[in-house]
């Protein structure tokens, strides 16, 4: 009986690990979305309210909203796609340095969104034409960018910092 039984098990174990090992292949072969970097440009209008906290030291909350343009150009992923991110910056012109962070909604023009958070750590020369390396991380989606995640990096610019609170710039995307 003993015999039976370990023909059983080794019947049924085989065809097993044969399932398990095609499964695994599959997923090997699988697209991953996790590995998406788009590579272009982010161009930006930031409007919203700064506070005065020190002497040449703001708090700015709003939001940056433009339009992104894929290097790879027409018909490649979120080309020419509307961005908006609510956002915060922390500038302080005494000292030359600033963070920001946030998140953004991206639509493409199938109405198929991609969200996003970002940060940007405390980051030298905030003034005009400074420049700040940071991260972004796909947070989800919908449509075919639901099962987007990743980790990926930019550098944002702000080239000019207007007398009504607002700022236009612009952010490179994993380049």
């Amino acid at each position: 009986m003993n015999a039976n039984k370990k023909n059983v098990r080794n019947k049924w174990l085989k065809p097993g690990l044969i399932g398990m090992a095609v499964a695994a292949s599959l997923l090997e072969i699988a697209p991953v979305h996790a590995q998406e970097k788009v590579v272009g440009q982010f161009g930006w209008f930031g409007v919203g309210k700064a506070y005065e906290i020190d002497k040449g030291h703001y708090y700015w909350v709003g939001e940056f909203s433009g339009t992104f343009f894929n290097d790879k150009g027409d018909g490649s992923p979120l080309h020419l796609a509307g961005v908006k991110c609510p956002a915060f910056n922390d500038l302080d012109f005494a000292n030359k340095r600033s963070n920001g962070g946030g998140y953004c909604i991206v639509s493409d023009l199938d109405g198929d969104q991609l969200y996003l958070s970002w940060r940007i750590p405390v980051a030298t020369n905030p003034g005009p034409g400074g420049k700040g390396p940071g991260t972004f991380e796909y947070t989800g989606g919908t449509g075919k960018y639901q099962n987007w995640r990743g980790k990926n990096t930019f550098v944002g610019v702000t080239q000019i910092n207007w007398a009504d609170g607002t700022a236009s710039g612009y952010a490179i995307w994993n380049r």
